[in-house]
């Protein structure tokens, strides 16, 4: 939804932002860049139609898209279809677009997490979050409103790492209170010194709108998580 609502808004920038160069060249020929202002007409050119491509518009008339960007370019122009309800007809379709993604990577992490469940050497909470104990400490375990120090890398099914403390070479501290919700839930299971793997379903991390633009509309969440320390606020 991101990408398309860049698109819209790149397109109403060179419908409305332009009308100081009306008409156009129509030779038939590719034009040639030749001073500034050709280079930046180019780029908008090339933006606009990345952030098509991004947004998996598909079927789009390019014919229909420059007869609608010469409208805009045309101040005197009458628009076949209206300014404003144009901007909602693309908000709808992105819209749509979302929630049919959202529908469809549920699907597959609900059949990723019933796949891991069914391997049986994960453990699991009530709520669902599977885990694995990498190393079992022998402190405290910290409240929902306790500060923690802690250690983590967080990754997609796909392996990707999109957020680590380890690369950034020093731990993380934070309210349980303020995280994602398996976080807060896992957290207060591991004792200080503990490092365990979470495997986190989507209700229990960022949900259907996610957290772009590294995780997407309902992702399965894996955190490998190193509970350091629970932080004494000095008074």
């Amino acid at each position: 939804m991101k990408n398309i609502l860049i698109y819209a808004g790149l397109f109403s920038l060179l419908a409305s932002g332009a009308c100081a160069q009306k008409g156009g060249k129509d030779s038939g020929k590719a034009p040639e860049i030749k001073n500034e202002m050709d280079s930046i007409s180019y780029v908008l050119g090339t933006s606009l139609g990345k952030n098509m491509r991004q947004a998996n518009i598909e079927g789009v008339d390019l014919d229909l898209v420059m007869d609608g960007l010469k409208d805009g370019l045309d101040s005197d122009s009458v628009f076949k279809i209206p300014f404003e309800e144009g901007n909602m007809l693309v908000q709808n379709y992105a819209q749509k677009q979302q929630q049919q993604a959202a529908a469809e990577t549920m699907g597959k992490a609900e059949s990723y997490m019933d796949e891991k469940r069914a391997e049986g050497n994960l453990e699991s909470t009530e709520s669902g979050i599977l885990y694995e104990v990498e190393a079992e400490g022998e402190g405290p375990t910290p409240s929902a409103e306790d500060k923690v120090r802690v250690h983590y890398e967080g990754r997609t099914t796909d392996g990707e790492v999109f957020d680590s403390s380890y690369e950034r070479g020093e731990p993380a501290e934070f309210p349980l209170n303020r995280v994602i919700p398996g976080w807060t839930e896992i957290l207060q299971l591991m004792p200080v010194g503990s490092t365990w793997i979470a495997t986190i379903p989507p209700s229990l991390a960022y949900g259907e709108r996610g957290s772009p633009p590294n995780i997407g509309p309902n992702e399965v969440l894996i955190f490998k998580i190193e509970l350091i320390d629970i932080v004494t606020e000095e008074k």
